[in-house]
């Protein structure tokens, strides 16, 4: 199943009603599409991914029309690119591989691309995309090493980049991108460090920054960066029984990173995943082994994370994947003001479909009440 949670004002979470829906057997990872009308949960055991639509006014979820799509065998991590068009799924228990999807711009239906999968390195785990949506990146457990594709402007399909795959120390988990493009970093799970990449402007190409690794805690799972690019986090898993996360400020020239003062702060047991809000001001650790959500504020200036009270939150047995639905601020496609997605953008004073519409056909420059 999947919680599903309210966002207080103060960032605080409660549960929505139902607190939870159902998906297929042993969901891991959970992704939301850039415009918060879809959600995509990958289904393990089941090997699917279960595609829900998001009510626009309260975020509850409802099965869209099929419920669930095939994948490749043993799915876990999900990415959906920046540009809203594709989804990209480790499938890592069978045939090493990525299965990639096209997202239907009006519905938010998952279809495979041709071909449905492309191969990665051994047990692939966790996918990342940069922001520009012209590269993936995927990280190999067993085999360590990153895999690196260019993604198709046109088609979305993924093509292995030469190298096909970059050298890791060991075990690499989480992998994210910043948000300027320019750097990579990757948890080490068998070890006590992330992993720091350059990222070549203009080919995508991993190459290792100096130091290329930095400490963290012990068994580092998922990493996370703020929408500044000035802060990055580390979950310290260590195997189910880590209490803490590693918190790193980020060289604005060099990408490189330094732990923060102070460096770790505390979890649940068993920190897993991590998810920033698109805001920056707010962070979500789910913690496997204690059944919470762990929340923080993020301090302006400093990145610095502070618990919320309370500081963690129930949650269903053994969380996995945590995803943050953003809102945008106004509508840029047609798409994002039906089905009653206009009522999501309030501080634009919509009274129906047909404003929201008329607001993306003028470039925003016919919103209601100045016309």
């Amino acid at each position: 199943m999947v919680s599903q949670y309210a966002v207080g004002a103060g960032g605080g979470l409660s549960p929505l009603t139902p607190p939870s829906v159902m998906t297929r057997p042993v969901p891991f990872d959970v992704a939301v599409t850039p415009d918060g009308r879809s959600v995509y949960v990958t289904n393990v055991a089941a090997n699917t991914v279960s595609q829900f639509d998001v009510d626009p006014a309260i975020g509850t979820l409802s099965p869209k029309t099929p419920p669930t799509v095939p994948t490749g065998a043993g799915p876990r991590g999900i990415a959906v690119s920046p540009d809203g068009r594709n989804a990209y799924i480790a499938s890592g228990f069978v045939n090493d591989d990525v299965s990639q999807f096209t997202i239907d711009p009006a519905t938010g239906v998952l279809s495979p691309k041709t071909p449905a999968t492309v191969p990665a390195g051994r047990s692939p785990l966790q996918v990342a995309v940069s922001p520009d949506s012209r590269s993936a990146y995927v990280t190999n457990q067993m085999s360590g090493t990153v895999s690196q594709y260019t993604i198709d402007a046109a088609t979305g399909a993924l093509t292995p980049k030469a190298p096909p795959t970059v050298a890791f120390s060991s075990s690499p988990n989480g992998i994210v991108i910043s948000p300027d493009g320019r750097s990579a970093y990757v948890a080490n799970a068998s070890g006590v460090g992330v992993s720091q990449y350059d990222v070549d402007p203009a080919t995508g190409r991993l190459t290792p920054k100096t130091p290329p690794v930095v400490n963290a805690g012990l068994g580092p799972g998922d990493v996370a960066v703020t929408p500044d690019g000035h802060s990055v986090y580390v979950t310290n898993l260590n195997f189910g029984f880590g209490t803490d996360l590693s918190q790193f400020d980020v060289d604005p020239a060099t990408g490189r990173l330094s732990p923060k003062a102070p460096p770790t702060v505390a979890t649940g047991l068993g920190p897993g995943f991590i998810a920033v809000a698109s805001g920056g001001d707010r962070a979500y650790v789910t913690n496997f082994n204690s059944n919470t959500i762990s929340q923080y504020t993020i301090t302006a200036g400093t990145g610095a994370l502070v618990p919320k009270t309370p500081a963690n939150v129930p949650t269903a047995s053994g969380p996995s994947g945590i995803a943050v639905r953003a809102v945008a601020s106004a509508p840029t496609r047609k798409e994002q003001c039906k089905s009653g997605a206009w009522r999501t953008f309030p501080a634009l004073g919509f009274k129906n479909q047909g404003d929201c519409v008329s607001f993306v056909a003028t470039g925003g420059k016919n919103p209601p009440g100045h016309r």
